[in-house]
């Protein structure tokens, strides 16, 4: 029976991630932001890190992964076959470029692969997914509409305004997650994790911030823990 209710939290675990495209598909078509769409949907998906805590048999950790896996899957083809009217190309892009979701937006889901397979129902495995979900997520919305002080790092030019997004994204989710499914704030591990992510998510290479930050996080994580 327990692995009947695995099962049936695989299917609505999928059925959350389509439901965000569709969506934002619709919402694209009346004229909002492209960009903000897509950042809407790395948060959105940022979120599947809270399936991992009501799966109930051993099973659940490799159903959890199913999603992630299907979507790595889909993008490829989406990317390969589709152009820029499908709804997964207008949600999750930039550009409205269907070859654009072969990269950051492909890494974001097998990053999730990854970190399940590494990490499933740890701490540090749920923060590094906060930081890059909601922190690395929430960062160009802060910096495009209240970025007004700008700096340079790197050869990229950041916003202070988007850095104090990605701290906020990382150490809010994070601290929410900790204090829901492991009944204690971890306030200073958090705290250190969240200013990691500032700067990991400032000197990461466009794209590969999805691996580079959630990863150092975890690292730094399992560390203060």
């Amino acid at each position: 029976m327990s692995l009947w209710i695995d099962i049936g939290i695989g299917v609505a675990e999928l059925i959350y991630t389509f439901i965000i495209v569709f969506v934002m598909d619709a919402a694209v078509r009346r004229g909002f932001p492209q960009d903000v769409s897509r950042k809407i949907v790395h948060m959105w998906a940022g979120g599947l890190v809270v399936f991992w805590f009501f799966y109930t048999t051993p099973y659940g950790k490799y159903i959890f992964m199913a999603t992630p896996a299907l979507w790595v899957l889909l993008l490829v083809l989406t990317a390969l076959t589709k152009d820029e009217n499908d709804p997964t190309v207008k949600s999750m892009t930039r550009t409205g470029n269907p070859k654009e979701l072969l990269l950051g937006v492909l890494f974001f889901p097998l990053m999730l692969v990854i970190m399940t397979f590494l990490a499933y129902r740890t701490l540090p495995g749920a923060v590094a997914i906060a930081s890059v979900g909601f922190g690395d997520g929430i960062a160009p919305i802060f910096g495009k509409y209240w970025g007004k002080h700008k700096y340079r790092v790197v050869g990229r030019v950041k916003s202070i305004e988007g850095s104090i997004g990605v701290f906020l994204g990382t150490f809010i989710v994070s601290e929410l997650i900790a204090l829901v499914f492991f009944g204690a704030p971890y306030l200073y591990p958090i705290l250190l994790a969240s200013a990691l992510a500032v700067v990991l998510e400032a000197i990461s290479p466009s794209d590969v911030d999805n691996f580079i930050v959630p990863f150092g996080v975890w690292l730094l994580m399992l560390y203060l823990l």
